[in-house]
């Protein structure tokens, strides 16, 4: 058995059909790839060529592939679409991955990323460990063994440092959905060695015949990343000043707000990190550039107007794009903040968490301690954004799935209590606003 042919980082001579289908044709290519970015922007998820006979497969691969590789060609000349490239296709092959059919499509997926000799199936991995042994008891294994896996301690470096699953003789053994995180890290990764190497092998001529199509698709992700990074799920959150309801903030930007607020001091990442989500849910530049004033204690001393044209200042003004290459940021997703900032459930102890929700929760019913335990399993599993949407259910009582952004959680939140309108596009491109929902569902 082979990687399947959606993993879109395999070489085309990898790939089931005739390499000779693959030559880049821009009469088709460029409406090909427009299509998957209009995927893309709708959030669409999708599985190409399931289910269907031999002459659909070729064509929806061969789709595939030509969309793929010409918005990999854009992405080759624009660092800023490479960025986003990398993430989009991250994401669609983060659901692949986890909605495939079975294990041995995971399992080879995981190897063509991680290395043949670096993983080794359930098999393999039974009859190289005893799973009597104290360890695997511990981590109750038994229950398990069908669909555990080991991987080289050198492919997870989160997951060891984490220690988020357990470490044998090198290997890092666990259920395979929970090297998600870190087969979707080696997707990335060789994405980005495969964007550079197609930059690499275009020679002149080719560069030349395809310079405009090219363009062309540059200009108009230029325009959807632009658009797709001021607007969240066509909210239009500024209008509802939701950065002063910080009882709706998910706990790592309330943990970091109230940080600020008490002591006057959180690091440079966290700044980026609290000071995006901030500007992302409606905060101005100016009042943003009015709160880090009065609640920085690195600022005593200064007048107003010093640290405006200082480098606190500056850096304020750069996450609006007002300075540097004036980048509209986004806020940072949840792997990203789990990877190199502040997450709640990933960096405070068990023990931090549990007196924390001790305070909130005073007198807990049983369905809300039921709750908190799960919710601390979810914690020592280090499942952090598991753990936040039990935290979301605890708060709200309405079931959440895993959180992966900040703001869906701020949203989420809002809907819940009813305290913003939803926005959908009408027949001419124009917006319009639908009702609240009441707790049923049914407009009012």
């Amino acid at each position: 058995m082979t990687a399947p042919d959606w993993l879109v980082v395999k070489k085309i001579n990898e790939v089931a059909i005739p390499r000779e289908k693959f030559t880049i044709d821009m009469e088709r290519w460029p409406k090909i790839a427009r299509e998957r970015i209009i995927k893309f922007v709708n959030k669409q998820r999708w599985f190409p060529a399931e289910g269907i006979n031999r002459s659909s497969y070729e064509k929806e691969i061969y789709d595939e592939y030509a969309g793929h590789g010409l918005l990999r060609i854009v992405a080759a000349e624009d660092p800023r679409v490479r960025g986003w490239l990398i993430e989009q296709e991250g994401d669609l092959f983060e659901w692949r991955f986890l909605k495939s059919r079975s294990l041995e499509i995971k399992l080879e997926v995981a190897r063509y990323l991680f290395g043949y000799e670096k993983v080794i199936s359930p098999r393999e991995l039974w009859n190289k460990f005893d799973i009597e042994e104290p360890c695997f008891k511990e981590f109750k294994m038994a229950s398990r063994r069908n669909n555990s896996i080991g991987v080289h301690f050198t492919c997870t470096p989160k997951m060891v440092g984490n220690r988020s699953a357990l470490l044998k003789e090198g290997w890092v053994i666990a259920p395979i959905d929970n090297f998600t995180g870190s087969v979707k890290r080696a997707f990335e990764a060789l994405l980005r060695e495969r964007i550079k190497e197609t930059g690499e092998s275009l020679d002149r001529i080719t560069r030349a015949s395809i310079a405009e199509p090219i363009k062309e698709l540059r200009e108009e992700l230029g325009r959807v990343i632009h658009r797709v990074g001021t607007m969240s799920d066509r909210i239009a959150l500024g209008d509802y000043r939701l950065y002063t309801r910080q009882s709706l903030f998910p706990q790592c930007m309330l943990d970091l707000y109230n940080e600020v607020m008490n002591r006057g001091h959180i690091t440079h990442q966290e700044r980026l990190q609290l000071g995006l989500f901030l500007k992302n849910i409606g905060m101005s530049v100016e009042e943003q550039l009015l709160f880090w004033y009065e609640r920085a204690v690195d600022n005593i001393g200064l007048t107003y107007e010093q640290f405006v044209s200082g480098p606190a200042g500056y850096q304020i003004r750069y996450m609006y794009g007002l300075e540097g290459g004036g980048t509209d940021y986004s806020a940072h997703k949840c792997e990203s903040i789990q990877d190199n900032a502040y997450c709640t459930f990933l960096h405070q102890s068990v023990q931090q968490i549990d007196e924390s929700l001790r305070r909130e929760f005073k007198n807990p019913s049983n369905k809300q301690q039921e709750l908190i335990t799960r919710l601390l399993r979810k914690v020592v599993d280090k499942k952090p954004s598991e753990a936040c949407a039990i935290m979301f259910q605890l708060r709200y009582n309405r079931y959440a799935r895993p959180i992966r952004h900040p703001i869906n959680y701020l949203q989420y939140a809002a809907k819940t209590l009813n305290l913003i309108k939803e926005e959908k596009e009408d027949e001419r491109g124009g917006k319009e606003r639908s009702a609240p929902l009441s707790k049923k569902g049914v407009r009012k």
